[in-house]
């Protein structure tokens, strides 16, 4: 069965899927301020509202270039990026270890707590924002 997409659905509701995704991200900071504000408060420098934003959003501008390849070279353009989602997301739980691991600026820390905030924030993203653009260009 050959899957086929509308790539020009990628610049009308896309976006909106994806600022979903980083509205949601947004909120779950601010819940995750409250709740665990000194593990919050240690890695403001370099986890923050801004690049809790910037970071949902610019992965995603990055993913669309990707559905546009996939797209251009499959014939099953919705499976494979899928797959190709899915390895991307179990890639992405890595950066928030190696970040700790490393020397931050300013001072920041991340702990184990703020660690697993981050890991979530990686799985809103990919949860709000994949089926929503999947089912919004695909073909029928």
């Amino acid at each position: 069965m050959i899957e086929t997409i509308n790539l020009r659905k990628l610049l009308w509701p896309t976006p909106l899927a994806i600022f979903g995704a980083a509205v949601i991200n947004l909120i779950w900071y601010y819940i995750a301020s409250a709740l665990f504000p000194e593990s919050v408060a240690a890695a403001k420098a370099v986890a923050n509202e801004f690049s809790a934003v910037i970071a949902t959003i610019a992965y995603w501008i990055v993913g669309l270039v990707l559905l546009v390849v996939v797209a251009k070279l499959s014939k099953k353009p919705i499976t494979h990026f899928t797959y190709l989602a899915i390895a991307a997301l179990i890639v992405s739980f890595a950066f928030p270890f190696m970040a700790a691991q490393g020397e931050l600026p300013n001072g920041a820390s991340i702990d184990k707590t703020m660690i697993l905030v981050l890991e979530v924030m990686h799985i809103i993203a990919a949860t709000v924002a994949l089926p929503l653009v999947l089912k919004w260009v695909r073909e029928n």
